[in-house]
């Protein structure tokens, strides 16, 4: 049985970004162990809080952990969890023994997302955005390199932003010519334009005809936030809580945008796959989609026919899988209300938020289903739908 990893990451060494591009580092502000820790915890989230109302983000998490990641980013010893997740062993950031960690779980093949190589882009665009993309081709060369001669099992992701579709187009080519058989798209409209957007035919075109899979992440997609949520008298941890539920719109909106934009089924070879955004959605998001394409039960604000050949929850299955991670999903009963092979295995290797035995978590929780649904899920699906 194959087990294809669809969402792990690479921890960069702290240093990497200012040894992989010297001159760009020196024009951007340093990022303090505060602002690091605010990507970490809350990423770009934290632009719904009106600045009036922003708390020290180190008040939004325990102190021992605040002080404990405090004392890593200046350079003491890291947090327990982090070392019980393997985030500072050899096998994060180095390719040799991370075959061999693969090895030892039985996977196959993983695809490797950034993990602080985001960073420096999320930094450019709060404080420089003219080196937005700078920041990106920087990552992305890195990347390639450090994965050089192992792309067979270790798959790079390509990081984009639509803001430039021709920069993005060069760039996927540029990666996939090195083994990058991914992209890391932000589930978000892109200088304000939705993805199913004219502008963007050229790139899912490129993808398609590259075999390039569009990855959808929670680390590149919030759901916006009305300001005013967080406007309740200082109750900022009601206020991430509400967030963190509407963090389950952001793969729904993207999705839908491809499905009833006409993207997916002009690029029936396109594949999308949805990484840590949650499971839970699905049964009920296929069941909407489908509704709203009823030409039997119109609904209000459809104004227009649904002309596509298949159904919208069709187009999920063809061309759509979503990841599980371990500290917000559990497969049962999710896995049991939809069809079988759009939800799939990742481990989310070496943050916190997987597990390093998620083969055998995951393995556990399927006790009792077909083999079908077991093989679908740990590699069948994922490898046809990406061609590997």
């Amino acid at each position: 049985m194959r087990i294809i990893d669809v969402d792990s990451h690479f921890n960069e060494p702290s240093d990497w970004f200012a040894k992989a591009n010297p001159a760009l580092a020196a024009k951007l502000p340093r990022m303090t162990a505060a602002e690091q820790l605010l990507d970490i915890v809350v990423g770009d989230l934290f632009s719904s809080v009106p600045p009036a109302l922003r708390p020290d983000p180190l008040t939004l998490i325990p102190e021992v952990i605040a002080e404990a990641y405090r004392k890593s980013l200046e350079g003491g010893d890291p947090p327990q969890i982090a070392i019980d997740s393997g985030s500072y062993s050899p096998e994060a950031y180095q390719p040799e023994p991370r075959i061999k960690w693969m090895d030892q779980r039985g996977i196959d093949k993983q695809i490797l997302l950034p993990s602080n190589g985001y960073h420096p882009y999320r930094h450019a665009m709060r404080n420089a955005p003219e080196l937005a993309l700078e920041t990106l081709d920087t990552y992305n060369r890195w990347s390639t390199e450090q994965l050089h001669g192992y792309t067979d099992r270790l798959i790079p992701a390509t990081v984009i932003d639509l803001m430039d579709v021709e920069w993005s187009i060069a760039q996927v080519v540029a990666g996939r010519e090195k083994g990058a058989r991914a992209v890391f798209v932000k589930a978000d409209p892109h200088g304000g334009k939705a993805l199913n957007h004219p502008d963007f035919e050229p790139f899912w075109a490129t993808c398609e005809d590259l075999g390039v899979a569009i990855l959808f992440h929670v680390g590149g997609g919030r759901a916006a936030m009305h300001p005013g949520w967080a406007n309740n008298g200082g109750d900022i941890a009601a206020f991430y809580r509400i967030a963190n539920l509407s963090r389950r719109l952001v793969p729904q909106l993207a999705v839908a945008s491809l499905i009833f934009g006409g993207v997916l089924d002009r690029y029936p070879r396109l594949a999308v796959i949805v990484s840590e955004l949650g499971i839970d959605w699905l049964p009920d998001f296929l069941e909407a989609i489908d509704l709203e394409a009823d030409e039997k039960r119109p609904r209000m604000l459809s104004f227009a026919p649904y002309s596509y050949p298949l159904k919208p929850s069709e187009y999920v299955q063809r061309q759509v899988r979503v990841s599980v991670v371990h500290q917000q999903d559990v497969l049962r009963p999710t896995i049991e209300r939809v069809p079988e092979g759009i939800i799939v295995f990742s481990s989310d290797f070496p943050h916190i938020e997987g597990h390093q035995e998620a083969v055998a978590l995951y393995d556990k929780q399927l006790e009792g289903l077909p083999q079908s649904t077991r093989e679908s899920f740990f590699g069948k699906s994922a490898a046809d739908l990406l061609g590997l």
